[in-house]
């Protein structure tokens, strides 16, 4: 691997760090696909370096979607062991009430169906681009495209159930 490529993995660590916790919802088993990309790059030609994000990204997706079909088949036969997601801290400067409204947004993202999570993560926490998106789903900017309006729907709605409960809740305590 040349110097300037393992310079923009270094770049992309923290992106793919935040892009397989999405999809996994640990910090270990995030780290556990992120590993196993590099450690296949590293097995890629050079030429991989200019489409290298996406290529990563791709590979990280495919990683866990391996990952959930592994882990359907050792439920099926009951041999698998489930894993905790581990909390990241976070510093005790931050506005209680924005940690409360990220909470509700990540709690509503982990409950939205796998390729809507997927899409919300790459275009609306990592910046890619719709088509960047359908290059490392491997789907049309269309099925991206209507992936994403459906997950901000869902998203919508279930923001909007929890704080109307959460405001019952708290007419129905005082």
């Amino acid at each position: 691997m040349n110097g300037q490529r393992y310079q923009e993995v270094i770049r992309l660590l923290p992106k793919m760090r935040r892009f397989a916790y999405g999809l996994t919802g640990s910090l270990e088993a995030a780290e556990d696909l992120v590993q196993e990309a590099c450690a296949r790059l590293l097995h890629q030609p050079d030429e991989k370096s200019s489409y290298l994000d996406r290529w990563l990204f791709r590979t990280i997706r495919n990683l866990h979607v391996d990952q959930i079909r592994k882990k359907a088949v050792a439920e099926k036969y009951n041999d698998y062991l489930t894993t905790e997601a581990n909390d990241g801290g976070l510093d005790g400067n931050v506005d209680l009430e924005t940690l409360q409204e990220l909470d509700q947004v990540g709690s509503a993202i982990t409950r939205l169906p796998e390729e809507q999570r997927t899409v919300i993560i790459l275009i609306g926490i990592e910046g890619f681009s719709y088509r960047e998106t359908a290059e490392i789903l491997g789907v049309p900017v269309g099925t991206v495209t209507s992936r994403l309006a459906r997950a901000r729907r869902q998203l919508v709605g279930l923001i909007s159930i929890r704080a109307f409960t959460e405001d019952i809740a708290g007419e129905v305590t005082s």
